[in-house]
């Protein structure tokens, strides 16, 4: 059975916390050197860029990749494919566009489960898109969250925002007019925007950083995107990303810090060895941390698995038989 499932079909079937638990195991697989993880390939189109991104997890028994295509002005469109090892069969091919924004949230979930003071109830989220709603589910799905403010551009957006994630989350969630004032006093802040294009594509700064604050930056994924200034990179005690090289070769953010000589490398750590217990994350309750993700292809194809383990359970998306050929040697 090989299941397709649209992007009406895969919305329905992410939960949060289904996704969280099961990308924070692969990440202890990957840590502990049971998955293969190649660099993925990022390659120039005539318009824009296709990207692909394998992952092979030898405990879980699964496999699959993630790529996506077009640009940034016409749009990208998504698709992760998802094997079983045993009898190497293709289990599903799902559009990814939805489920990329909520494995994006989940892994951000798993690094505020670990790198967010143990009471830390104020959130402040800048950014009031999709990828914005998927990661306030996550962080409010590990910590008992009691107060929530949001600030964007657009004011009608952000109040729409407000009015939606109150709503859904049974919590406070109030619109402000700066980002400044949205950060103030918050515990936990979710960076999570759309500045492509923009004059001033920085949404959040280095001094606007608090003791104990932890700062979940997860918008700059190419060269060219900016959220964060290269002060938040310095002004941080510790630095926690999903993937170093990622980070360092994809990230805007991580670029500019870098060529201003303000990423220190011995304050970065890895989120899957933070894990296991190989690497540091927070030190102190006074730390003030940024958690930078860049996404992988373990996240994507344990998200995947989850996606196609409820489509089975509900009897959701358009079963195509076997049709991928078995050749024999």
């Amino acid at each position: 059975m090989t299941l397709i499932l649209n992007a009406q079909d895969v919305e329905p079937l992410c939960d949060m916390r289904a996704l969280i638990d099961t990308i924070e195991r692969g990440l202890h697989e990957e840590a502990l050197g049971h998955a293969v993880v190649p660099p993925r390939l990022n390659l120039p189109t005539a318009g824009g860029f296709f990207r692909v991104m394998p992952a092979v997890m030898n405990d879980s028994g699964l496999m699959g990749y993630k790529v996506f295509h077009g640009s940034m002005r016409g749009g990208v469109r998504y698709l992760i494919a998802v094997y079983a090892q045993e009898g190497e069969r293709l289990l599903a091919l799902m559009d990814a566009h939805y489920l990329t924004a909520a494995r994006t949230g989940a892994t951000t979930g798993i690094a505020t489960k670990v790198l967010a003071n143990p009471g830390a109830k104020t959130v402040a989220v800048i950014g009031s898109g999709l990828e914005a709603r998927t990661n306030l589910q996550a962080v409010c799905a590990v910590r008992s969250v009691e107060q929530v403010t949001v600030f964007s551009p657009n004011l009608e957006r952000r109040a729409r925002f407000a009015a939606r994630m109150s709503a859904e989350l049974g919590i406070e969630v109030r619109t402000v007019e700066s980002p400044e004032r949205c950060v103030r006093d918050a515990e936990i802040v979710v960076v999570a925007t759309n500045s492509f294009g923009r004059p001033d594509p920085i949404a959040y700064r280095g001094a606007w950083m608090e003791p104990g604050v932890l700062v979940d930056a997860i918008g700059s994924t190419s060269t060219f995107l900016r959220e964060i200034d290269t002060d938040t990179f310095q002004r941080a005690e510790s630095i926690v990303v999903d993937s170093k090289v990622q980070v360092e070769e994809e990230s805007g953010d991580a670029k500019a810090a870098l060529s201003e000589g303000k990423y220190d490398r011995a304050k970065v750590a890895d989120l899957k060895e933070v894990l296991v217990g190989k690497a540091q994350g927070r030190t102190s309750a006074q730390q003030m941390v940024l958690f930078k993700s860049v996404g992988t292809a373990v996240q994507d194809v344990m998200a995947g698995f989850v996606v196609y383990e409820e489509a089975v359970r509900q009897g959701r998306g358009q079963d195509i038989g076997e049709f991928l050929e078995l050749k024999t040697f």
